[in-house]
């Protein structure tokens, strides 16, 4: 089983989008770390996930990918792409092949024709083989608790509030290369923080809230043919 879209990833892409807006060499790290101290710079920024929520029921597509391989330990050789792609992290399928059987690495084949790393190691003739999957997608909405934390952590909340409801931040965001759109972000409120030294630091804190479509892939094997048969309703559901 597979997912698409980490939470680290939606983070790096909500960072990117920071570092571009806020005053260059400031800090911005994820929240919750124990034993960690604050950044050294006056002014800085965590994120914390706070809230995950479903935006529509899952949105399930087919996968199916079928080829010629054998097996001699743990190199997988296809010799001939019979539908779709081969992909690393896919289960195998197909007579004699071990259960659990997974494509771990790439060797000379780029998703076709060529070698891959198996595992577990094992050795299968020449034959037919699958590795297709069912892909869930389940659209999100997640909210990050931004703290603004500084001097100029007032007017730095302001940056953040006007860029993330404009298109600059949408097209920040595609530039990321991950499934992640910004969808507004609230009003900023201050909250004064008292840090190790029981002194009270200035803090804004803003919650950003974006949408991201994470894929669940989990293996799937499809038929080959289907063989359609005639019953005679009658003589096989007799009434009574």
């Amino acid at each position: 089983m597979a997912l698409s879209l980490t939470e680290a990833q939606t983070l790096t892409a909500l960072r990117s989008f920071l570092l571009a807006i806020m005053p260059a060499g400031m800090e911005i790290v994820r929240g919750l770390d124990n034993r960690v101290p604050e950044p050294v710079g006056p002014d800085f920024i965590t994120m914390t996930p706070i809230l995950r929520d479903r935006l529509a029921t899952n949105v399930d597509s087919s996968q199916d990918c079928a080829f010629t391989g054998s097996i001699s330990g743990a190199t997988l050789t296809v010799t001939a792409m019979n539908i779709g792609t081969v992909a690393v992290g896919a289960t195998l399928f197909g007579a004699g092949i071990a259960a659990a059987t997974t494509i771990t690495a790439t060797g000379t084949g780029t998703g076709g024709i060529g070698s891959y790393t198996v595992s577990p190691a094992q050795t299968v003739a020449s034959e037919t083989m699958a590795a297709g999957s069912k892909n869930m997608l389940q659209a999100t909405k997640v909210t990050v608790q931004l703290d603004v934390h500084g001097p100029g952590s007032g007017d730095n909340a302001a940056i953040i509030t006007t860029a993330f409801r404009d298109e600059y931040a949408v097209d920040s965001f595609s530039s990321s290369g991950f499934d992640v759109a910004p969808l507004y972000a609230d009003e900023a409120r201050q909250m004064p923080f008292l840090n190790e030294n029981q002194q009270i630091e200035e803090r804004w804190v803003v919650e950003v809230v974006m949408q991201t479509n994470p894929i669940v892939s989990v293996p799937q094997q499809y038929a080959a043919q289907l063989n359609a048969a005639l019953i005679d309703v009658d003589a096989s559901y007799p009434t009574e």
